[in-house]
């Protein structure tokens, strides 16, 4: 049996799966890609929660059926934030992508656009590992991250 590279150190949680959620998606692999795509002390800014109002309206109750006495609630707004997790659903959810990392190709899953993870990953360059410029979708589609910077 052929031993496989592992870039990082073999501790426990290596294989479980994390996400990563971007605005527009979310990125979901285990620990060791994920450790091998960013720096571990420039972490990407992971932040960005879907955010919506919700206003509840002036209301009435009672502790039991037929009570005669009536608490009043009053009616309030507030802001919920959902930083998602993947969702709680045992299913593989998202596209299966393979990410190209110092020669070895990774898999992972990507929920929503790759213009998303794009847009997400171009922001947060200064975090991502120099091995990591690739990835392909399922349906073989290549997606390169290049610096033009640095063209003449």
């Amino acid at each position: 049996m052929e031993v496989r590279f592992v870039p990082n150190p073999v501790t426990p949680d290596l294989y479980r799966n994390y996400t990563i959620s971007f605005p527009g998606g979310s990125l979901t692999a285990t620990k060791d890609v994920l450790a091998s795509m960013f720096e571990r002390d420039n972490l990407p800014d992971t932040c960005a929660p879907e955010t919506k109002e919700v206003s509840r309206r002036e209301s009435f109750w009672t502790p039991y059926p037929g009570a005669t006495e009536f608490k009043r609630v009053q009616a309030y707004t507030y802001t919920l934030k959902n930083y998602s997790n993947g969702g709680n659903s045992r299913a593989a959810a998202g596209e299966p992508i393979k990410i190209l990392i110092n020669n070895d190709y990774w898999t992972a899953r990507l929920v929503g656009s790759h213009q998303a993870f794009m847009d997400y990953l171009c922001e947060n360059r200064s975090s991502l590992v120099d091995g990591f410029t690739y990835w392909q979708s399922a349906k073989g589609s290549p997606y390169f991250l290049t610096d033009n910077s640095t063209s003449n």
